[in-house]
């Protein structure tokens, strides 16, 4: 065999033109090697023990390859590099979130006794009605789900009853599995009421592992749910501590392995293992009701008598066999496009293509059951520009209408140029669209009121898309007796405020801001105005008659009064700063107009106080 020959079957060897060219003394014309001058002597390797004319070890040292006879000292030439060993795998760290009462709280925000009465939604099984799932009103009743329920009713007259609508709750359940992830990207619903997040890598952004497994249950528990959580290595034992653990939340210390996993399911029923009905209550009649005694037997009996099930879901639990976590996809985007075989330049064919994306756009939002909140129109030229616009809404739309009023009004801005050749028509920020019942004649006042909030509407998102919504605002109550603090400025991108108007307090449309410095006439004053109308004129239940107050003068004009009311005791928080006390009077002049007045202070005589007015009605 020749060197070249060698070479081919092991790339060791260098080739043959590369070796004879060092046995004839000249360079080989490679450019890994430079020209150099010498003649192949018989000569000594340094580290090796006597002298060799062998060409074969004289190459291999040359090229770095070495025998183990030969010094570990480094050479010249170059080594192969030794293959870097694989990054560490991160351990899994998965929360099984588990939502006990989830198809009955789902009803909750509309279906508001479903959270203080006996409620159950009910499903067809053999021709009659029966329970799918009760609350825990009903279940502290003794209703369960499975039960007819004509025998629930016999139990519970008064239990109230809805459809259920497993479709429904699914949906339900995978919108709040993409709510949760804002935790980790790794997030998966799975079966009715249970949903795994993988939280590897993310446990350090929420201070640890307790603070996330804490801020996880106050926003779930805001939202009016009650969870139970279990954190662990494999979804299996994570799901099996969050259905039938004792503590909440059940946490197994990372890196516990197969053993630490066995020790912590060991009490735990072999329905914990995810197991079907049937394969379940086998185990339990031959007496391997817990987990500790299934995990003593082989898995070869255990496969002959109850199949692979068994065998499968316990080593998935422990970790032997891998369970992976499949996240869910991003929504797919809610767009419309046209494409045109003929560029279209014209303000008719460009309103008529919107109008169509319209149709296409609104009827898939109707599908989903959302609105969309911004709209983007992307109009691709000929000539490989491209221009957009964008329209915003006050709140979740589908309707073209009010939609295509809102894109006739910036239509003119599209420069066409040569022509467009693909219209696209997308939406990102969707919301959720409750449904309104109309059309019927016992809700005309409703109708009418959702007639009136649809115009408002409709004038917010024209002045707020010429404008910007972040110039349109709205007063909202905040929480102070003060009337100059009772409210604030709110842009549409603020949440609403939990507060509300005081509904037993008559308060003025019109506020004064600072309040107007009046000045007083009262009884006793020596003025020579009429006096006040007697008692008996007064309203009933309108108290003292402002002390003697008989009228106010304001920008050089005299109001006399005819009635009065109050006062009205106002005073600042008390963690705010000293403020004096205000008595508020609601007047009446005798020209019919209504005004709000306060006297500062709260005491002394009427004509000594300092007096403004605050307000107007009307």
């Amino acid at each position: 065999m020749t060197l070249g020959e060698e070479e081919e079957g092991n790339n060791m060897f260098p080739s043959a033109a590369i070796c004879k060219g060092f046995f004839s003394g000249r360079s080989p014309q490679h450019p890994s090697f430079p020209p150099v001058q010498h003649t192949l002597q018989p000569w000594r390797i340094p580290g090796v023990r006597g002298s060799t004319d062998s060409p074969i070890l004289k190459i291999r040292y040359l090229f770095g390859y070495r025998s183990r006879a030969m010094s570990p000292e480094p050479t010249a030439a170059p080594t192969r590099a030794a293959a870097s060993p694989p990054a560490p795998r991160i351990p899994r760290r998965i929360i099984a979130l588990r939502l006990p009462w989830w198809p009955t709280e789902r009803l909750v925000r509309h279906h508001p006794e479903a959270r203080t009465h006996p409620f159950v939604t009910t499903g067809e099984n053999r021709n009659r009605l029966v329970i799918a799932a009760a609350n825990p009103c009903a279940v502290r009743a003794g209703l369960t789900p499975g039960m007819p329920l004509a025998d629930a009713r016999a139990i519970v007259p008064g239990v109230v009853v809805r459809s259920a609508d497993p479709t429904a709750d699914a949906l339900a359940l995978e919108r709040l599995a993409r709510w949760a992830d804002r935790f980790t990207p790794r997030v998966m619903p799975d079966g009715v009421d249970t949903i795994y997040l993988d939280i590897a890598g993310c446990a350090r952004l929420f201070g640890g592992e307790e603070s996330l497994l804490a801020t996880l249950r106050t926003a779930l528990e805001n939202f009016g749910l009650t969870v139970r959580l279990a954190l662990a290595d494999t979804p299996g034992a994570a799901w099996a501590l969050a259905h039938c653990g004792t503590e909440d939340p059940a946490v197994v210390a990372a890196g516990t392995g197969p053993s630490g996993l066995k020790d912590a399911l060991a009490e735990l029923p072999v329905a914990a293992l995810r197991l079907s009905a049937e394969v379940a209550d086998g185990l339990v009649s031959f007496g391997l009701d817990r987990i500790r005694t299934l995990s003593g037997i082989e898995s070869v009996k255990l496969i002959r008598r109850f199949g692979v099930e068994p065998v499968r879901r316990l080593q998935q639990a422990l970790g032997q066999v891998d369970e992976p976590i499949i996240p869910l996809r991003p929504l797919p985007p809610r767009e419309a496009h046209r494409a045109f075989a003929e560029p279209i330049s014209t303000p008719f064919d460009i309103r008529a293509a919107v109008d169509g994306l319209l149709d296409d756009l609104c009827l898939e939002l109707s599908r989903s059951g959302e609105g969309a909140r911004r709209l983007h129109l992307v109009c691709h030229r000929v000539d490989g520009d491209r221009r957009s616009l964008t329209i915003g809404t006050s709140r979740p739309l589908r309707r073209k209408r009010p939609l295509m009023g809102l894109f006739a009004e910036k239509l003119e801005q599209v420069e066409p140029g040569f022509g467009i050749d693909e219209i696209v028509l997308a939406t990102d920020v969707v919301e959720t669209i409750e449904e309104v019942q109309e059309g019927w004649s016992v809700a005309a006042p409703a109708r009418y009121r959702a007639a009136d909030e649809e115009e408002l509407a409709d004038l917010l998102d024209r002045l707020g898309n010429r404008f910007g919504f972040g110039r349109i605002g709205r007063p909202v109550p905040q929480q102070s007796w003060l009337p100059e603090r009772a409210a604030r400025r709110e842009s549409g991108s603020q949440p609403a405020s939990a507060a509300g108007w005081p509904e037993d307090r008559c308060r003025p449309l019109r506020l004064l801001s600072p309040p107007e410095r009046v000045e007083v006439v009262s009884l006793g004053s020596g003025d020579p105005l009429p006096a006040v109308l007697s008692e008996t004129s007064q309203p009933a239940g309108s108290g003292d008659l402002c002390h003697g107050l008989r009228g106010f003068r304001r920008q050089g004009r005299f109001h006399q009064l005819r009635m009065a009311e109050g006062p009205e005791r106002l005073e600042c928080e008390w963690w705010r700063e000293d403020a004096p006390r205000r008595d508020y009077y609601l007047v009446e002049d005798e020209t019919g107009g209504r005004y709000w007045l306060f006297r500062e202070g709260g005491g002394g005589a009427v004509a000594m106080s300092r007096w403004f007015l605050h307000g107007v009605f009307g």
